[in-house]
């Protein structure tokens, strides 16, 4: 008889009544509980929480599954799928969610959906972490605008829609140091001088410029000075100038992503070139 698809769930030291109990298994699945790092918003968790999941995989786990907290969820979940090289599934579910929600990210977990990399569940639906946005915090709310659920978990089998493409990677060693990446929104009133000064204080930068020349007319000098010195990279549905890189990124992941590679020692042409190449395949060495 074959033996039991291990699932291993890490929970951190924080409130979540959802993961108390067992959830109900899927035939052929067995659970164990292990603490997890957090909670808490920094890479340093992030680095942790990536680390133990690998363990639990090197342990033995078929998948992991991650109870998060709500507010950063969706960058969690981009910051593990860039980290995890593997095959394995690894599964978020907000610590604020219900025990269903518990019970299908052990389904998907423990199913045959391997090589996906991180994704997020609730509400019997499947989000890529690529795309997956939290819009409600007391009741987690996910909605994936540029894409849709990448599946459902119906009566405890998870069935995808879509497959997402080639996922991509960055691959350590990391410095464990906490490079200074800006992330700015222009808007109405824009003078200027605050992109100014946080230009001058970051070692990347993520702009966010609106559709219509005249709103990008503004920060262009700005820009290029800083892309001089440092990557910039544009979420911006407008011509690219010379020197920097865009990205169709929601800004808060495309600065996750900027933070990795420079954490792993990119410099400022590789930053823009992982950028400009992320439609598939792991990213190479510094």
């Amino acid at each position: 008889m074959p033996s039991a698809r291990l699932v291993t769930v890490l929970v951190p030291d924080m409130p979540a009544p959802m993961a108390e109990t067992p959830p109900p298994l899927p035939p052929g699945v067995a659970v164990e509980r292990r603490p997890a790092a957090g909670p808490g918003s920094s890479f340093t968790v992030v680095g942790e929480l990536a680390r133990e999941a690998a363990q639990a995989v090197d342990d033995g786990a078929y998948g992991v599954v991650i109870v998060h907290p709500p507010e950063t969820l969706a960058e969690t979940a981009w910051a593990l799928d860039l980290l995890h090289e593997g095959t394995a599934p690894i599964v978020l579910t907000a610590a604020s969610g219900t025990s269903h929600d518990l019970a299908d990210a052990v389904a998907v977990a423990a199913s045959d959906l391997q090589g996906l990399g991180c994704v997020v569940v609730a509400h019997g639906e499947i989000h890529a972490a690529r795309y997956v946005t939290v819009t409600g915090i007391a009741a987690p709310s996910l909605a994936s605008p540029a894409a849709g659920p990448l599946g459902h978990v119906i009566s405890g089998a998870p069935r995808l829609l879509w497959r997402p493409p080639e996922r991509f990677t960055v691959g350590g060693p990391f410095a464990g140091r906490a490079p200074r990446v800006g992330l700015h929104m222009v808007a109405l009133g824009e003078d200027g001088e605050l992109l100014r000064v946080l230009a001058g204080h970051s070692e990347g930068l993520i702009v966010v410029l609106p559709a219509g020349s005249a709103a990008f007319a503004l920060p262009t000098p700005l820009l290029a000075e800083a892309a001089g010195r440092v990557p910039v990279v544009l979420c911006a549905p407008a011509p690219t100038p010379e020197g920097m890189a865009a990205t169709r990124l929601d800004p808060l992941k495309a600065r996750v992503l900027m933070h990795l590679l420079l954490d792993a020692g990119h410099d400022r042409t590789a930053v823009l070139d992982a950028f400009s190449a992320q439609t598939g395949g792991a990213l190479p060495p510094p």
